[in-house]
């Protein structure tokens, strides 16, 4: 059998209307901050995953996160309506810092594809283990604002990249996981 992969649909719109059980993905500092961009609005939407996220940050050294992954399951206080609807948040740890301290490109770039492994398997464990599938994949287009990564460079290495055994979420079909990446009109 082939190993399954991402196939990433690009798409303009509200990366946040979405239906419950989606998961949201963005590229995330370690170090606990969402202070600009498309992490800021996540922040003010999902404040409660947020601090899940800042906790997350705080247990480890930047070094042991980049290149991997957490998946926050949608919180009661979010649910509770400080905005949010019921979504998985994946946060892909790409960067060690932010701002003028980020890693260079070609850094962001090998550890996007290991941190989305990563997200994956931690998806499928917890379709496992709670018996709830995730029924969409939607992420915004991951690396390309505030850690200047070019946006196709980030799609082609996650394109490129295999999902193994363990790593592919239950909305996988025919060895496909459909991710549409959302651009803001």
């Amino acid at each position: 059998m082939s190993p399954a992969r991402l196939r990433i649909t690009d798409r303009t719109g509200d990366l946040f209307a979405a239906p419950a059980n989606t998961l949201l993905i963005h590229a995330c500092n370690t170090v606990g901050s969402w202070g600009g961009g498309i992490a800021l609005a996540f922040r003010n939407l999902y404040p409660a995953e947020f601090r899940v996220y800042r906790a997350h940050c705080a247990r480890s050294t930047p070094n042991q996160l980049v290149g991997t992954a957490l998946l926050i399951a949608p919180q009661r206080a979010s649910l509770n309506g400080s905005g949010g609807g019921g979504h998985y948040i994946g946060c892909l740890f790409t960067s060690r810092r932010f701002g003028a301290a980020r890693d260079p490109p070609d850094r962001i770039l090998r550890a996007t594809g290991p941190a989305m492994r990563h997200l994956m398997r931690l998806v499928a464990e917890e379709e496992e283990r709670t018996g709830v599938r995730i029924g969409e994949v939607r992420m915004c287009r991951i690396n390309a604002g505030l850690f200047a990564v070019p946006w196709e460079s980030s799609k082609r290495a996650l394109e490129a990249m295999e999902l193994g055994d363990g790593e592919v979420p239950g909305c996988a079909q025919g060895g496909v996981v459909e991710v549409v990446a959302w651009e803001r009109a």
